[in-house]
């Protein structure tokens, strides 16, 4: 990533917060459950091969989709490490998992705590991305067996999910705008709790409930224009709920608006950082040649990820003889 060390430990505290709420994966609005369709079938064809025995390192595996696959098909012959640079601690793995899955949360990707040819494939799931692409991949081909393998899914600069999140980028910039709803929703709650608790409706208020409705217009007008109008309005809903639910003290209902303020500041980082990191083709060209240059005996293939939403991701595969 091109950011700064305090950038660092504020990207690894909002993913800390999104995995633990338990989701599975990264794009967790786009899939239920584990990955499916186009993406689903590429893991399974590259885990298939595997034999007892092989071991596989996850890069930046959040809480484990593709651990959790590969328990699945192999019920622990194969060996899984999974780094994450986050804070993780799957709420699926349990005992019965034995030492055939083990988390590293806390380990960036580009200094990797193994050893020289450890394993029979390296994979990642929309994270090795998200790292400096020399370092990551100079560290995963030094841990890679010679005749090991790198199976990458990464975000692709045009695809739905990149969509998607552009638009939402858009509407968290209206969400917290001058006039925007949060705004107005922190000021309406005070002047609603006055009046509940007897003061007469003056100037003022009627002045902020007047700011408030027209925030939710504006809301309810972009919410139509778009394709994915989602956080708008989820964001809409739990707003409402907290100013219609306003005592005659504002207190309970403003700290609720900051935690939702706090939490969609979050999630407003992460879908910021996954436009920022996601590849063009001269990207990942360039990242093709990379692997050919670290590794000249492998084999690199590289495709776009299509199904019936449009393009999802991009794919580079890489391996040697047996790999």
């Amino acid at each position: 990533m091109h950011e700064t060390t305090d950038d660092s430990d504020g990207r690894r505290q909002a993913w800390s917060g999104y995995w633990a709420s338990g989701r599975l994966h990264s794009c967790a609005t786009s899939f239920e459950g584990n990955y499916a369709g186009v993406i689903g079938r590429l893991w399974k064809e590259a885990f298939a091969p595997l034999r007892p025995g092989s071991r596989v390192l996850d890069l930046a595996s959040g809480n484990g989709a593709l651990p959790a696959m590969l328990w699945e098909m192999h019920q622990g012959a194969v060996q899984v490490d999974a780094v994450d640079l986050a804070h993780v601690a799957p709420a699926w793995l349990d005992p019965a998992h034995g030492r055939a899955i083990r988390f590293h949360p806390g380990v960036d990707m580009q200094a990797l705590p193994f050893a020289d040819g450890s394993f029979d494939r390296v994979v990642s799931q929309f994270g090795f991305e998200y790292a400096e692409h020399g370092p990551a991949l100079a560290e995963a081909c030094r841990v890679a067996s010679a005749d090991g393998g790198l199976q990458l899914v990464m975000h692709h600069h045009g695809s739905r999910l990149l969509q998607v999140g552009r638009q939402e980028l858009a509407h968290h910039a209206l969400l917290a705008a001058a006039d925007g709803l949060l705004p107005a929703a922190r000021a309406v709650v005070v002047v609603l709790a006055a009046v509940r608790g007897g003061r007469p409706p003056d100037a003022a208020a009627l002045q902020a409930r007047e700011r408030y409705n027209h925030a939710l217009a504006t809301l309810a007008r972009a919410a139509e224009a778009s394709a994915a109008p989602d956080l708008l309005l989820e964001t809409r809903e739990a707003v409402h709920r907290q100013v219609a639910a306003v005592g005659i003290d504002p207190a309970p209902a403003l700290e609720a608006l900051e935690q939702l303020v706090a939490a969609l500041g979050q999630a407003r980082l992460r879908t910021a950082e996954m436009v920022e990191c996601a590849l063009d083709r001269p990207q990942l060209d360039a990242l093709v040649q990379a692997v050919r240059q670290v590794r000249p005996h492998w084999q690199v293939a590289c495709a776009e990820l299509v199904q019936a939403e449009g393009v999802l991701a991009w794919s580079l595969s890489a391996g040697g003889p047996a790999g």
